[in-house]
């Protein structure tokens, strides 16, 4: 006897919308959230220090997570204290 799963599900719709845009960077908490990819960090800490330097962004505060899996509620927590928070990945 075989059995055979079928993975596939009706697509169901997720309401959703976008953050207000910041009107400045001025003082903006910075966080970053690195998934653990070898450039991630790297690169999202590059760009937070830019966003300081050009625009006189504030704090940055930094999280990581496992690649595959989510961010801890200890993490969540701290960058939902956060005006704007980079999420990304690289290699």
């Amino acid at each position: 006897m075989i059995r055979l799963y079928d993975p596939t599900a009706e697509p169901r719709a997720v309401v959703a919308q976008l953050a207000p845009r910041l009107t400045s960077l001025a003082g903006k908490r910075i966080g970053i959230l690195d998934n653990g990819k070898a450039n991630a960090g790297t690169l999202m800490l590059a760009v937070a220090k830019t966003l300081q330097q050009r625009y006189g962004a504030g704090e940055i505060v930094k999280r990581d997570k496992p690649v595959a899996g989510p961010p801890s509620p200890e993490a969540l927590e701290a960058l939902a204290q956060c005006d704007l928070t980079l999420v990304g990945s690289a290699d």
